[in-house]
């Protein structure tokens, strides 16, 4: 899924598979559920593309329900959203309910850009993008479609 930024900036955001697929059955509630996302940005900063095994099924599932509350003008209970690996984050700079949020998509460890230098470690690196609330709801329900091909793998019994 794309998020078109201010400035022609874009974030491309794809789940392509399990951090361990050969697993058939979980060990525990999280641990077998990381994802590999595969991050690609056109931004200000420069251009660049990584795969990491960086959000589990749960926090995709967080990321889809902040999404689907800001789309219905409803208050999300936060305007940071992180997760367990604080490789990518999002903030909401306005208000919940504006006609068009202000969202910050910020990139951290190994979603940075793979060219900074230790000059660059302190910088910051982020798209913001202007979405309505039609755009909000398409965004949850494509992150939704990803997610879907990825259910939760529980332990048995469970």
């Amino acid at each position: 899924m794309t998020f078109w930024g201010i400035d022609n900036q874009t974030v491309e955001i794809e789940i392509t598979g399990y951090q361990f697929p050969e697993i058939t059955v979980a060990e525990s509630l999280s641990a077998d559920n990381w994802l590999n996302i595969a991050l690609n940005v056109k931004s200000n900063f420069g251009n660049w593309s990584t795969v990491y095994p960086s959000m589990t099924t749960a926090d995709v599932e967080k990321l889809i329900n902040w999404f689907d509350k800001l789309s219905k003008n409803i208050n999300p209970g936060r305007t940071f959203l992180s997760f367990i690996e604080p490789n990518l984050f999002f903030e909401l700079f306005n208000e919940f309910d504006s006609d068009k949020k202000m969202i910050r998509i910020n990139f951290d460890l190994e979603f940075r850009p793979p060219y900074i230098t230790l000059i660059d470690f302190d910088k910051e690196y982020f798209v913001d993008i202007r979405p309505d609330n039609l755009e909000l709801k398409k965004i949850a329900i494509e992150l939704k479609k990803e997610l879907d091909k990825y259910p939760d793998r529980k332990p048995l019994g469970i």
